[in-house]
This record gives structure tokens, sequence and C-alpha cells, in this order.
């Protein structure tokens, strides 16, 4: 039996790094992107011409979570784009501001302006930006951005474009993946 010389082999393979180790669970993931789809809104599911792609890369303190999102074909003019604390299928509050074209939220650095129909929008996100949700138990500021953290880490927040056409939402994606979802990628 060889048994000692193979684990020797797999440790020695190990140790030189020569093959990736998968972390377990969603704790260290750092970059979420999602597609935009009328098909994801909630209450109502939409049938939309609109689309888009977002993705959010969380910095490796943990400080800030840089974004770029991108849509086009909307129907009707874009009002504003946030993340909000919420997973598939459920309506959640608006918890970080994306762009607007409305009155900027009060006590939050204001957003850039949202493209009217279609166009790209790019931002850098911190503890300032995050608007507490009592009814959520969503906390502002350093407490809350770590608590939004951990909803990306756990498809509990979505990103969404609400447009004149649907002030509700025209276009979401969900952010994360559900720790309930299956873990197989057909």
């Amino acid at each position: 039996m060889n048994h000692p010389r193979r684990l020797s082999t797999i440790f020695a393979v190990l140790a030189t790094g020569l093959i990736a180790v998968p972390a377990f669970g969603h704790g260290g993931q750092t970059t979420f992107p999602t597609t935009l789809s009328g098909y994801n809104e909630t209450a109502a599911t939409l049938n939309s011409p609109g689309g888009g792609s977002f993705v959010a890369k969380i910095s490796k303190d943990e400080s800030s979570i840089a974004y770029t999102l991108t849509y086009d074909s909307l129907p009707t003019n874009a009002l504003q784009a946030h993340i909000h604390f919420g997973r598939p299928g459920l309506t959640g509050g608006v918890a970080l501001f994306l762009c607007t074209n409305l009155t900027p939220p009060a006590g939050v650095p204001t957003p850039p302006a949202c493209p009217i129909t279609a166009g790209t929008v790019t931002g850098t996100l911190t503890a300032a930006d995050v608007i507490a949700l009592p009814n959520q138990s969503l906390d502002a500021g350093a407490a809350g951005f770590a608590e939004m953290i951990k909803a990306l880490r756990n498809g509990a927040a979505y990103a969404n474009v609400h447009t004149v056409g649907h002030p509700s939402g025209e276009i979401r994606g969900p952010l994360g993946k559900a720790s309930d979802e299956d873990d197989d990628e057909d």
C-alpha cells in the first residue's frame, strides 16, 4: 500500500498552491453580478422591454462597495435606482441609492443622476450611504453597512430601477445567492 506516499503528494501539491481549495459558504464572496429584468419584479411581474446588468464589488477591507449599473430600452424615463434589503420574490426597503433623478434622500450623500432610458452609472457606496430601515431592523452607518454586506452574501438584497411608468420598479435583479438555494450549478 502506498497511502502514506499518496498523502504526502497531496499535501505537497496543496502546499504549493497548485490546487485551489474552494471556500465553503458565502462568507468570502466579494462580487455580486445580476441581470435586471421585469420578470424579477414584485408584487407584479412585468413584461418590460427594458433590461440591464448590475455588479457590486466589496472592497477587501469591507469599507466600500464599488458598483456599475447599466440598463437600456426602458419605455419611460428612469426615476431612481437602489439596492433594496429583501429576498427574491419579496419587496424590501431601500437601503442604498445607486442614482436618482428625484430629490436626493436626506441624510446621505447625493447619488449621481440616473441615465434617462439607457446608459451606465458607476459609483462607490460607504457606511454614510446606508438608509436605516427600522421596520426591517437594518441600522444606518457602519453597523448598517456591515449588515448590508451580510445581506448581499446571503441573497437578501436586490438591485432595482424605478421608472415613470412603473414607479415601484421596472427592472430588478437578485444579489448574492440565498442560503436556501440549491448549491448545484446546472
